[in-house]
Formats: C-alpha cells, sequence, structure tokens
C-alpha cells in the first residue's frame, strides 16, 4: 500500500525510468526458457512450464513491453514475439504455437489459447479428472500424466499492426490479419481478415478499415 502511494505520487517519467532499470531482465529463473532481444519484461511477466524439458520455449524479439504470463502445460509449445509489441496483463496458453509478428498491440485480460483442454467424449474427461486426481495426490503437477492424445491443437498468429482489445478470448487455429482490431471481451474462433474490425461472440465483421 505505501508503495503505491509513494508511486502515485511520482511524476510518470521518474516511474517510468524504475521501471526500465528494474524490468528490463529477464529473472534468473526464466533464462532457460526464454530467448529475448531488447525488450522489457514488467512486474506481472511470468513463464511457467509444466513439462521436464529445458529449452527455449519462448523467443522474444527488440522494443517489446510484456506484462503477461505464459503456460506450457507439457514439453510441447512455442510463442514467438516479434519486435514492438505490448502486451499487457494477459495469458498465453501453448502446445503448438503462438506467434505474434511486429507493431502489436494486446490490451490486458486476453487469453491466447491454442489448444482444447479436454476431448469433446465425456468418457476422457472423466478420465482427465481421475488423472488430475491421481497426480495432485502423488505431489505431482495434476497435469503430470494427463493424456494430450485426446486434445486438439492448432498454431495462432497475430499479424502485424494488430490491436485486440482486453478480455478477448483468440482459441487454436486463428490467424488474426495484418491491421486487424478485434473489439473488447470478442469471442475469435475463426480467422480475421486483414484491416478489418471484429467483436461478438462469436467474434463477426463490423466494419473494414482503409489501409
Amino acid at each position: 500500500m505505501v508503495k503505491k502511494l509513494i508511486r502515485g505520487l511520482l511524476p510518470h517519467f521518474i516511474i517510468a525510468r524504475y521501471d526500465r532499470q528494474k524490468k528490463s531482465s529477464a529473472p534468473a529463473a526464466y533464462m532457460k526458457y526464454l530467448d529475448m532481444g531488447n525488450s522489457i519484461l514488467q512486474s506481472h511477466f511470468s513463464i511457467t512450464v509444466e513439462g521436464q524439458q529445458e529449452r527455449k520455449f519462448v523467443t522474444i524479439g527488440d522494443d517489446n513491453m510484456l506484462n503477461c504470463q505464459i503456460i506450457f502445460e507439457s514439453d510441447e509449445g512455442e510463442v514467438i514475439i516479434g519486435n514492438r509489441v505490448f502486451i499487457g496483463a494477459s495469458t498465453l496458453i501453448s502446445r503448438e504455437r503462438i506467434e505474434f509478428g511486429n507493431n502489436i498491440f494486446v490490451a490486458w485480460g486476453v487469453c491466447f489459447y491454442d489448444h482444447d483442454s479436454h476431448s469433446l467424449d465425456h468418457k476422457m474427461r472423466q478420465e482427465d479428472i481421475s488423472q488430475q486426481l491421481r497426480d495432485y495426490r502423488n505431489g505431482q503437477s495434476f497435469i503430470q500424466n494427463k493424456n494430450w492424445k485426446t486434445v486438439k491443437s492448432a498454431p495462432i498468429k497475430i499479424s502485424d499492426n494488430a490491436w485486440i482489445g482486453m478480455n478477448a478470448l483468440i482459441l487454436k487455429g486463428v490467424t488474426i490479419g495484418e491491421g486487424a482490431v478485434v473489439g473488447a471481451g470478442s469471442v475469435v474462433t475463426r480467422d480475421v481478415e486483414p484491416w478489418t474490425v471484429v467483436g461478438g461472440n462469436p467474434a463477426k465483421l463490423i466494419r473494414r478499415i482503409d489501409k
């Protein structure tokens, strides 16, 4: 509380300088998963890997500002972030690939999910619950021995100059076209054409943008 009050009294440029100095380098715990250029990782940035591999799951270019959490629920998955990308306090969950181009804005509360959590078959979901209980009671991650063969996945791509509004949900297999705008709270299940505005659940075309 005291820190928040002090920050509220400080001029913006002093806070910005403090943030750059404190958060421009990745914490040591993430380095084994991260290949990064000259970018800023903000206070909520994190990488969680539920699998056993120690490899470069995340590739980040230059001049990015990232405040997101990135989650890999197994040894599979990849996140690629180009240059000049801003991602607010959002969540990326990958088992396939989530890729961002350049000059992209992502607001807070957005979720990118490149796979289904479970099968459409209710019997497979019943087994998922049993497996989660077994793993947790054995002191393991509750998805340590998840049967991923029943789960479909497909890569997500966010093209250059896109803007994704707060609390949107971007699901597996979706490509957001160049310059496209996704309205706040949208659920995107299909590709979005370049230079368009979409919104709603499911997201639909609202208008076209003059490139």
